[in-house]
């Protein structure tokens, strides 16, 4: 079982809004148990998300931009 990560009020994480359909920055305003209330930096829109579904968008969306960090120097190189 991956441990689900701690956030404090305040921090950020990307995540698909429910609402705008994209991915933004959602700031943690409140959090009980493994739920986090998020806001959505796009359209103010609120979610609840459970600590691991946030936790498994994030790193997935730090893949994909080191992906693309990666083939951006790739390309500098040559």
């Amino acid at each position: 079982m991956e441990r689900v990560m701690e956030l404090e009020r305040g921090s950020t994480r990307i995540y698909n809004c429910p609402m705008c359909q994209i991915d933004t920055p959602h700031t943690v305003v409140a959090t009980r148990g493994t739920t986090h209330a998020a806001v959505c930096s796009n359209c103010s829109n609120g979610s609840l998300v459970d600590g691991q579904t946030l936790q498994s968008y994030q790193a997935q969306w730090e893949e994909e931009l080191r992906d693309i960090l990666e083939s951006i120097s790739g390309a500098d190189d040559e």
